[in-house]
């Protein structure tokens, strides 16, 4: 008797929790419509995007380091150009990396008749190679995240666990045995298990600084700095001299809308649905907080990533702090256009029906635009095959079969 009162208490206070939410919901979208008239009546001072004279900027680089929301950012960037026509660098056959985690070549590029104008699938930042083929006006652009939670996704993702036999699977265990797991899972012989890691990388150390070409040792042979924080320190300032933007994953909605700036985008090219977003195989990796003894295991274990992170996270809110309090409210009425493309699209399920149309209102920063169930397909579909589908046509060329052996660098589909 006392479980089944206990049992309807729960279901009592989750249906509460369920209707207060939605009823939550509902206002915010409501009060997208109103707020139009605060932006207007607003003292704020901020840039006026609407009336600026910059151009929107279609061509760019962007670093796609792994495990930073990179898939999110890459629906983004893949249909931002796949509606504009615009032309992508696409790996060689069918693989899925521009060479990633080697050094980009340029051999791992699909050639084109047209030129490029967007190099964003996985590729490691090699200036030298990329200058080569992309326009002078190029922009480069990066994401990422508290190497904490960063590891976390990774170990999870990956499943470094299962791969070199951590008992349970267990996020402390490996941590608190970082060297001799992470020397198992680099080996030749966890190959079979790995998924598209090549031998001797190390998917658990430095590795979004690896992403954005700093030496460390990766190929073998190759220059290491990882445990020279002077040249860390300079490598990262010369990231940050040839960035226009390093975004912060942890923060965003506020990266979204400081990318909209940085390249004189509009709302509608920002809006997204998470993608590929991991579900923790263990509630101790989910939960666990970066404090104590794991945490100072972790910081000497991949010191590059924590230099770069507290670089560019203070760089980041520098830039904020420099837009002004405009940027705040730019950022608040994007969350709530985010919240009714959400609803419009993958609420109501507008996405199955093309030709639906969402009139989203205008607002000091932006004018009226639509948004249609065609949009949402967009928002949620994962667009490499529609590219090369596109290159093959342009190109007159006919579409590569799978390979019959996995490439030597990288992955293939």
């Amino acid at each position: 008797m006392f479980l089944r009162i206990r049992k309807l208490f729960l279901l009592l206070i989750l249906t509460v929790s369920i209707v207060y939410w939605m009823l939550l919901l509902n206002f915010k979208i409501k009060n997208l419509h109103t707020r139009k008239l605060d932006f207007l009546e607003s003292n704020y001072t901020f840039r006026d995007f609407q009336n600026s004279t910059c151009s929107e900027s279609r061509n760019f680089v962007f670093i796609k380091c792994m495990k930073c929301a990179t898939e999110t950012m890459g629906t983004i960037l893949r249909r931002f150009g796949y509606i504009r026509d615009l032309n992508f660098v696409l790996p060689i056959k069918r693989n899925l990396y521009l060479g990633w985690p080697f050094p980009l070549e340029q051999t791992d590029v699909k050639p084109s008749s047209f030129g490029y104008n967007i190099l964003m699938e996985h590729s490691i930042y090699t200036p030298n190679v990329s200058n080569k083929f992309m326009p002078n006006n190029t922009k480069y652009i990066s994401i990422i995240r508290s190497p904490w939670e960063h590891l976390k996704s990774a170990f999870n993702y990956f499943d470094l666990g299962g791969v070199v036999g951590v008992p349970n699977r267990s996020y402390t265990n490996f941590l608190e045995n970082i060297e001799f797991y992470s020397n198992k899972y680099v080996s030749h012989e966890s190959r079979i298990n790995r998924m598209c890691i090549a031998d001797g990388f190390r998917i658990s150390k430095n590795l979004m600084s690896h992403c954005l070409g700093m030496p460390l040792g990766f190929p073998l042979g190759t220059k290491d700095i990882g445990n020279n924080t002077h040249e860390i320190e300079e490598y990262i300032t010369k990231i940050d001299r040839e960035f226009s933007l390093i975004m912060i994953a942890d923060h965003f909605t506020e990266s979204l809308v400081m990318l909209k700036r940085t390249m004189c985008w509009k709302f509608k090219d920002i809006l997204y649905h998470y993608s590929n977003v991991g579900n923790y195989k263990s509630a101790e990796t989910k939960d666990i907080r970066p404090e104590g003894r794991y945490l100072e295991i972790h910081k000497n274990w991949s010191a590059a990533d924590y230099l770069l992170f507290n670089h560019f996270n203070k760089t980041f809110w520098n830039k904020v702090k420099r837009e002004g309090p405009g940027f705040v409210e730019e950022v608040e009425h994007f969350r709530l256009i985010q919240m009714l493309v959400e609803r419009f699209c993958f609420v109501e399920n507008n996405w199955s029906l093309p030709e639906s149309v969402l009139q989203v209102p205008g607002s000091r920063f932006e004018a009226a635009f639509n948004v249609t169930g065609e949009d949402c397909v967009l928002m949620s579909t994962y667009m490499l095959p529609m590219l090369w589908a596109r290159y093959y046509e342009k190109e007159g060329l006919e579409p590569e079969g799978k390979a019959e052996t996995p490439p030597e660098r990288g992955c293939s589909i």
